[in-house]
């Protein structure tokens, strides 16, 4: 028996070993199994992707009108053709017309031929003192270009960010005898920055006055070689930028007067010394936030699930402004559907500061605590907006201009851009001619005379 029970033993004590080894080598598998492009070196493109339910097939709605190119008005039709079947394709009999026409058009481009201007001095000489003159240019008469087709090339700079070299390529293709000079396209530009300050400061005093919410947003902007930022306002359709050497509360306190303002800005812009009537915060950038510091390596686990908590509850807080929008649930439900949700995240937030966090996290749900009530301020209207992407919207061109040109390196090349961004976001907005408003603009710096106003 005492044999048997030391062979037992031994037996027992190596088994104990291959299930603790087998169970290590398990866990190992586990991990390696759980290993993804945040969490290792794999690239992204290894990653396995959650098996999401298939969605059902949405069915199509029968009574949808399909879009297509709608005919353009008889006033500009420039020549007309009739076409009528006179016999019968089937029994060659002849046709009779119904009196129902179908039209179809086809637009063309006409041969593009410049409007050239020539005027011939007449040189005299006087028969007693033999003094030899020429007849002098009128002020307005000394340009090279015409107002439109210096127009034209202000807006190839900046509406469709073409280089000085593409928009010389680009006339020469439209007119081939027309050869522009480096020199002459910068002499556009400066003139042009000129005659575009008042229409500026308009649109910038128009911005002010209108009691819609004001969308502003900041990006940087490189000016002579110096980091500087570029400001933009929106006010539904109206668009307008500001170039500044810093963004602090000075400046913005001198950018927005105090008034009746309903500011709606990222978080982290310093806008407090404004002083507006209401201030709000977009709730996307609070979520692109909470990402951010969720993936953070002093954030535990734990404050991971509450921030997971937070970020499920603002993305539902957006669910139930398309249900009310749809009429499934009223105004009033909508509001208190949200102020439940905000307390929530109150409470959520007091946890996650109980968990002693680290500096930096703990900074930030602290800096998120004093803006309750900035995130809270779309509740009181359902017409106001949940985020700032009007402003963001707006930026989008300069920051591709910007990555393109990296900048300007003169002065009168800041103040062009900050006019010329301003007019082309607010005319494309409109769907209004910004040739046209240029044109005239350049036309009125000629003679001297005041610029169109642009809010006219």
């Amino acid at each position: 028996m005492e044999q048997t029970y030391e062979e037992l033993k031994a037996e027992n004590a190596e088994l104990k070993a291959l299930v603790k080894h087998l169970l290590e080598e398990i866990a190992s598998l586990k991990a390696q199994l759980k290993q993804n492009s945040k969490n290792s070196s794999k690239p992204p493109s290894s990653d396995q992707k959650p098996n999401l339910p298939i969605a059902p097939k949405k069915k199509r709605n029968p009574f949808h009108r399909g879009a297509s190119r709608q005919l353009l008005p008889e006033s500009m039709v420039t020549s007309s053709t009739d076409k009528r079947i006179d016999t019968c394709p089937r029994c060659r009999s002849t046709m009779s017309p119904t009196g129902k026409v179908v039209k179809w058009q086809q637009i063309e481009l006409p041969e593009i031929k410049g409007l050239v201007h020539q005027w011939n001095l007449h040189v005299c000489q006087c028969p007693n003192c033999h003094l030899v003159a020429t007849p002098e240019l009128e002020e307005n008469e000394k340009y090279a270009l015409g107002p439109r087709l210096e127009a034209l090339v202000n807006l190839c700079l900046s509406r469709f960010r073409m280089s000085h070299l593409l928009v010389r390529e680009f006339i020469s293709t439209l007119l081939p005898t027309t050869l522009l000079s480096q020199g002459l396209v910068s002499k556009i530009k400066l003139r042009a920055a000129k005659a575009l300050a008042i229409p500026q400061q308009q649109l910038i005093e128009k911005i002010l006055s209108e009691k819609g919410p004001l969308h502003t947003d900041a990006t940087s902007w490189r000016h002579e070689g110096i980091n500087e930022h570029a400001i933009v306002m929106r006010v539904r359709d109206l668009v307008a930028f500001s170039f500044v050497s810093h963004q602090n509360k000075e400046t913005f306190k001198k950018l927005l007067p105090k008034g009746k303002l309903h500011l709606v800005t990222d978080r982290g812009l310093a806008v407090s010394e404004v002083g507006a009537r209401l201030h709000q915060y977009c709730l996307c950038h609070l979520l692109r936030n909470l990402q951010g510091i969720a993936e953070h390596p002093q954030t535990t686990l734990n404050q991971v699930e509450k921030i997971a908590e937070i970020h499920e509850t603002i993305q539902h807080l957006f669910v139930d402004k398309h249900r009310m929008e749809k009429g499934e649930i009223s105004q009033n439900t909508w509001r208190q559907y949200g102020y439940q949700a905000w307390l929530f995240i109150e409470d959520l937030i007091e946890e996650i500061l109980k968990l002693e966090p680290k500096e930096k996290v703990r900074r930030f749900f602290e800096k998120m605590k004093k803006g309750y009530q900035h995130f809270k301020v779309y509740l009181r209207d359902p017409s106001f907006p949940m985020t700032n992407n009007l402003a963001e919207e707006a930026l989008r061109s300069l920051v591709i201009a910007r990555k393109l040109c990296f900048g300007s390196r003169s002065e009168y090349g800041k103040s062009w851009r900050a006019a010329m961004q301003s007019l082309t976001e607010t005319f494309h907005r409109q769907k209004c001619s910004i040739l046209d408003f240029l044109s005239n603009v350049v036309q009125a710096y000629r003679f001297g005379n005041p610029a169109p106003d642009i809010c006219g």
